[in-house]
């Protein structure tokens, strides 16, 4: 049996009243991980207070730092894991009790992937006024060595989940020369088809390991505004970044294209719930350097749904003006 570590990484901000219940998840694993980072930042309340009184079993920092978002605290929780795979854990949420010891054992069976992804659910915490509840199902189980057929078989499924919460990945693609997460809101969405792009070999299991809990004042939940907006047209532009990898097939553009269109709905729709305009010549400007018909055709639809004539124009001449549009 091929030896493994999985090292944790957990950013907190302001979460002291789940945050012994994250880790109270990890300490009860069946198969302990080799090591736990939390990164707290910048909280108000008392989180630093309960991650330094808790204790675990294997190697456990805890680094505080000022507040610089998410992103910020996952990357210097990279920086200094040491393990061969991490996990991303968010503060307010749970594991399931064989996360690890499943983890582990689907590395040391498929001759140590690249990636893991799997299932998770959402619960809704005792507080909690709203009626979110997502199924994050992956929906099927396999290995890919083809990226191509992942993203078909993931996209048939409706199971691109972006959430790092739901999939565990080498540390190699992580750091300064690979991937990093953005200071953005939606970081997590930008990030996933790069980081599936990086990958060369998949495992997914449709079984379930975590649990996100909805709660009131999370990101998760709360209403749209201009970072939403600017996260969202973050997300097209990271995407729109994976064209200049030259040795992409042609099914994995037609993959891309497809990701640039729902990102492009999310950013219009989202700007429109948060009143606030939309970029046309970002928009615009994507459709160009994509070449695709429905790119195009979804803006168009969500401009004319918006009622911005102005924004329905000026993209109706970007489509005449360019031709050799991609059919995807």
């Amino acid at each position: 049996m091929i030896d493994c570590s999985v090292s944790i990484i957990i950013p907190a901000y302001n979460v002291e009243k789940y945050l012994k219940a994250a880790l109270d998840s990890i300490k009860e694993q069946t198969e302990l991980p080799d090591e736990v980072i939390l990164i707290d930042d910048g909280s108000s309340d008392s989180t630093l207070a309960v991650a330094k009184a808790f204790a675990l079993p294997v190697p456990y920092q805890v680094v505080s730092v000022e507040n610089g978002g998410q992103g910020n605290a996952r990357n210097l929780g990279v920086s200094l894991a040491s393990s061969e795979y991490v996990y991303f854990f968010d503060s307010d949420d749970l594991l399931t009790k064989n996360f690890v010891s499943t983890i582990k054992d689907q590395i040391r069976y498929n001759q140590r992937p690249d990636i893991i992804l799997f299932s998770g659910e959402s619960f809704n915490d005792s507080e909690y006024q709203g009626n979110r509840c997502v199924d994050y199902s992956r929906g099927f189980s396999g290995v890919f060595s083809d990226r191509a057929q992942f993203l078909d078989k993931a996209l048939s499924q409706g199971a691109l989940f972006c959430s790092p919460c739901l999939y565990v990945s080498k540390i190699a693609l992580w750091g300064p020369e690979g991937l990093e997460f953005g200071p953005n809101f939606l970081e997590d969405e930008a990030l996933f088809y790069p980081v599936i792009f990086a990958c060369s070999t998949y495992v997914v299991i449709d079984e379930v390991h975590f649990l996100r809990r909805n709660r009131d004042g999370s990101t998760m939940t709360m209403a749209p505004n201009a970072k939403h907006v600017n996260g969202a047209l973050n997300c097209m532009e990271t995407t729109l970044s994976l064209y200049s990898f030259k040795s992409l097939a042609t099914r994995e553009r037609w993959h891309i294209r497809k990701r640039l269109g729902s990102h492009c709905v999310v950013y219009i729709v989202t700007a429109r719930r948060a009143g606030l305009p939309v970029r046309v010549g970002e928009v615009v400007s994507t459709i160009v350097k994509s070449r695709s018909v429905s790119l195009a055709v979804k803006a168009l639809l969500y401009g004319l749904r918006a009622d911005q004539s102005d924004t329905v124009r000026k993209i109706s001449r970007a489509v005449k003006r360019v031709g050799g549009f991609a059919s995807g």
